[in-house]
């Protein structure tokens, strides 16, 4: 093509560093990039500092990694650094050589970097977007706005410091006094720890860095609740192809949970929306709490929680954004993480069916007890909720009142008026309000009589007594308790 060259196009400066202000951070997919970067440079330390002083406001990250020389330091900070073809090392959690400008633009106007490599002195440099919005030139400043700065790499061999100050699209021109900027400041920042907590939980967990925040060490928050008691049921870890490694976790249901422990296992999202795959790419996670589009969310499903790890070497087979912040699975093995989810639904379903109040699919569960609820879709395809007229007890009742229709009456006030309304309110107001109510070990000497009188009456009937036991400890909320078959004699 040499022959049909023409002028150079290069891009303004100006509009350029300002469109890689708006690629979709927000302050934790930011800080978690920078992250990133110091991981990958080996960091074993690495403390998030922040500050707030109105519009002088300013956040740091330092790290102990290995540090840059100026030539380094320079490739470092010049956009599109690195080939994103490029075979990586399978620690390195970059890719396109634009984290570190996007992720800081994207929260300040003005990015310095300090760094020092093992045998040589601390250097620094800076990008200032208004001196090159007024310069209209990639000019980087060899400036610190804070001397100070500087003497934190002392106590490392080795390590780097990035400074975000003039964070417009965090504090804008607050005034120092402005309670209200300050405490979404911190607020902000709290957030920022949660997500540090998730997103770096395996290396926190496995003790290859420790994050801190102002001085306070982050603690992991790993998804799949590997602390809590009773612990999660995990499947077998499955090797799809190019090295993906699947594996399911069922959580246990939430009534099993003690009462303090409710908040914290249900994560930043809550337990609903917490539910589907967590895709992890080198342990570092990507995406949590998301079916892919290969299921959809549902209370029944809520349990279930699917790790799935991918090697750097696939970030294009798994089109990685530059923010890390999605992936969508190679269509050669989305046959076998829909045949996980399916499996990991099904668990999920039969846990949380727990009292046989919730009606679930039989496309996920082929039960034999009858439930005391189930749920029909009309012609308007609205749904329904039916009492099931095959449950024992009701069934009986039916018999007994076939003469003059008055439980069939009582049955169908019932359906008509349930109160799905303020089921729902109380459920969005508190959860753990329906959530946490307790299943007793032992059932109640009224439940135990109402089992033997139901007996008694399919005995009259001619049932046999096998047939009979069978059919009232299969029916909710007899199931739950197979001590009562002791009774049926």
């Amino acid at each position: 093509m040499q022959k049909f060259k023409a002028e150079n196009a290069k891009p303004n400066p100006k509009s350029t560093i300002n469109s890689y202000r708006s690629f979709g951070y927000n302050l934790s997919t930011a800080i978690a990039d920078i992250v990133d970067n110091s991981i990958s440079a080996n960091a074993t330390e690495i403390s998030l500092d922040y500050s707030w002083k109105g519009k002088e406001s300013f956040i740091t990250i330092l790290d102990n990694g290995k540090g840059m020389n100026l030539a380094e330091l320079v490739i470092a900070m010049t956009p599109g650094s690195k080939d994103p073809e490029d075979i990586r090392d399978e620690k390195d959690l970059g890719r396109f050589g634009m984290g570190l400008k996007t992720a800081s633009f994207s929260q300040c106007k003005r990015l310095t970097v300090v760094t020092k490599k093992k045998g040589y002195k601390i250097i620094k440099r800076c990008w200032d977007i208004d001196f090159i919005n007024q310069e209209e030139e990639w000019t980087l400043l060899d400036y610190i706005s804070d001397d100070s700065l500087l003497n934190k790499l002392d106590k490392f061999e080795s390590g780097t410091l990035i400074f975000w100050e003039i964070l417009d699209r965090i504090v804008g021109n607050s005034n120092e006094d402005n309670e209200a900027v300050k405490n979404a400041f911190y607020q902000e920042l709290i957030s920022v720890k949660a997500h540090l907590s998730l997103v770096f939980h395996k290396f926190i967990e496995s003790k290859k860095v420790k994050i801190y925040s102002n001085t306070y060490e982050i603690e992991a928050w790993n998804p799949f609740l590997l602390n809590l008691n009773p612990k999660p049921e995990m499947g077998q870890t499955e090797i799809l192809n190019n090295n993906v490694e699947v594996t399911y976790f069922i959580l246990p249901h939430m009534s099993k949970i003690k009462v303090e422990d409710y908040e914290k296992s249900g994560g930043p999202l809550g337990w609903y929306q917490q539910q589907g795959f967590y895709v992890y790419r080198g342990d570092r996670l990507l995406v949590s709490g998301d079916w892919l589009g290969i299921e959809k969310k549902r209370e029944y499903s809520k349990l279930a929680r699917i790790s799935i790890n991918f090697p750097n070497a696939n970030d294009f087979d798994w089109n990685l954004d530059i923010k890390k912040s999605t992936a969508t699975p190679p269509i050669e093995i989305r046959k076998e993480l829909t045949r996980i989810a399916r499996i990991a639904v099904m668990k999920s379903a039969k846990i949380y069916n727990w009292r046989g109040q919730k009606t679930i699919s039989d496309e996920y569960i082929n039960a034999s007890f009858e439930a005391l609820w189930k749920d029909e879709t009309n012609r308007e395809g609205i749904k329904k909720y039916k009492i099931n007229k095959k449950h024992p007890i009701i069934k009986q009742l039916l018999e007994v009142e076939k003469t003059n229709k008055l439980f069939s009456k009582a049955i169908k006030l019932l359906e008509e008026n349930i109160p799905i309304e303020l089921i729902l309110h109380n459920q969005n107001e508190d959860p753990s309000f329906h959530e946490l109510e307790k299943i007793t070990e032992i059932p109640n000497d009224d439940l135990i009589k109402l089992a033997i009188e139901i007996f008694d009456i399919y005995k009259l009937q001619g049932i046999p007594e096998a047939l009979g036991r069978q059919q009232i400890m299969s029916a909710t909320p007899f199931n739950l308790f197979p001590i009562i078959n002791d009774y049926l004699k």
